[in-house]
Order: C-alpha cells, then sequence, then structure tokens
C-alpha cells in the first residue's frame, strides 16, 4: 500500500497537497489556495479515499498556497487542524505571512509576492498548536511517523517524516521549471521565498538525518536523498 498520495492543485505537480494513509486514520497535509476544497475531494475519492476516514488536517506553514482552503475542508472534515504557534496568525486572519518574507529572486517580488500579499482565505483557528521544537506523533492514526519543526522557509514551517524512509518537506526546496511542474521535475532549486536560509539549512541537515530517503515537495515532484544532498551542497556553501 502506498502510504503518501500527492494531490496537486494545478497540473504538473505545481502546488501540491498529501495524503497520509493510516491504518487507524488518514492524514491530509495543506489545503492548497482558497476554494480548492472541490478539487481535493475529487481526488481524495478518485484515490478510493472517504472523507470520514481522514482524521488529521496539518497545515505545513502561512502562506496562502498550503493554508487556503483549510477552513472549508475543516468544516467538510469535521476534524482538527495542527499548525505551528509561529505560523499560526496566517491561518486566523487568512493572510499569509509577509512579515519575515524575502525572495529568492526579484522575479518573486513582481509576480508572486502581490498576490500573496493580496489573496484572502478564510479565517480559522488550529486546535493542535506546536510550540517550538515539539513534534506530533502520528501512531494515534496508525502512522508510523511524526511531525517536526523545520523553520526557513517560515519560522513555524513544519515537515512529516515516516520510518519507511518518505519525508513530506513542502517548501524547504522546490524541483522543476516555474514552481516545480513543468520540466526537469529532479531539477532542485530555491522555492520563491524563504524566511531564513540557514535555518532551511539546519532543517534540511536535520531531515536528513533520520535515515529519510524520498522528499515530497510543495511544489514540484519528489525528489531523492541524492538529490537534496546535492541541492545543499550547491546553494548552501
Amino acid at each position: 500500500m502506498k502510504e503518501i498520495i500527492q494531490l496537486s492543485i494545478f497540473p504538473f505537480g505545481m502546488i501540491n497537497c498529501f495524503l497520509i494513509k493510516g491504518e487507524k486514520k488518514h492524514v491530509l497535509v495543506d489545503t492548497g489556495v482558497p476554494n480548492s476544497e472541490k478539487k481535493i475531494i475529487k481526488q481524495l475519492k478518485k484515490h478510493g479515499i472517504k472523507l470520514d476516514d481522514i482524521g488529521l488536517i496539518l497545515v505545513t506553514h502561512g502562506h496562502i498556497d498550503h493554508f487556503g482552503s483549510a477552513k472549508e475542508l475543516k468544516d467538510i472534515l469535521k476534524v482538527p487542524i495542527l499548525m505551528h504557534n509561529l505560523d499560526k496568525e496566517a491561518l486566523q486572519t487568512g493572510k499569509s505571512m509577509l512579515k519575515t518574507l524575502k525572495s529568492n529572486h526579484k522575479i518573486w517580488d513582481i509576480v508572486l509576492k502581490p498576490k500573496l500579499a493580496n489573496d484572502i482565505a478564510s479565517p480559522c483557528f488550529p486546535d493542535i498548536v506546536l510550540n517550538g521544537n515539539q513534534e506530533y506523533d502520528l501512531s494515534i492514526y496508525g502512522i508510523n511517523g511524526k511531525v517536526i519543526h523545520t523553520p526557513g522557509h517560515t519560522p513555524g514551517s513544519l515537515s512529516v517524516v515516516l520510518e519507511d524512509g518518505s519525508a513530506i518537506i513542502m517548501d524547504l526546496a522546490s524541483s522543476g521549471i516555474f514552481l516545480g511542474g513543468i520540466a526537469f521535475h529532479s531539477r532542485m532549486k530555491h522555492p520563491p521565498f524563504h524566511d531564513n536560509l540557514e535555518h532551511v539549512k539546519n532543517s534540511i541537515n536535520h531531515i536528513l538525518s533520520l535515515n529519510t530517503k524520498i522528499f515530497y515537495l510543495g511544489h514540484g515532484h519528489p525528489v531523492s536523498r541524492k538529490s537534496l544532498i546535492n541541492y545543499r551542497d550547491q546553494f548552501f556553501k
């Protein structure tokens, strides 16, 4: 049984959410941009997932392409939302965290930053809030893995590490052309934005130290351990 299912909001993996299948309940990781709930539910049903079998929504960080449909999906699925304390303001206001946002290229200041600033999601409150480097054990859902704090892209970014070597690291990195999707899926690069590149490097090192083998991204296709190491060594000297 494949434990992680990729749910793409736009073609070619440009914006991804994920479902982690558990023996007791499943966990939905991120909710896409606003008005994505119908697309996500359609894909879940396509994969044979019953909505009643989902037990948690994990919002990995406070950018609207990741929490945009959280309120709607929470209401539909009737499950709690988990988020880190440092990013929860975004969910509560419906607006992306921009205070510490830095662009990795000036083009993103023109193309994407205004959209992040102007787009608004339906506000809601997280039910489970992690603080500092607190971890969250997923075994209560029948999933052998945990949620960990991996700051750098935003102060409160979260990742999922499973015991089988899979990891969902969302926007610690991206792959492919233009937000990850069009081509060159194994070619890794910086996402458009970051909070602190030194923290990104430290978080990648932490993820690599946990015997991880394959990495699922918020923008792009999954990449190998070798690709992530090469990315780290090339961009974080």
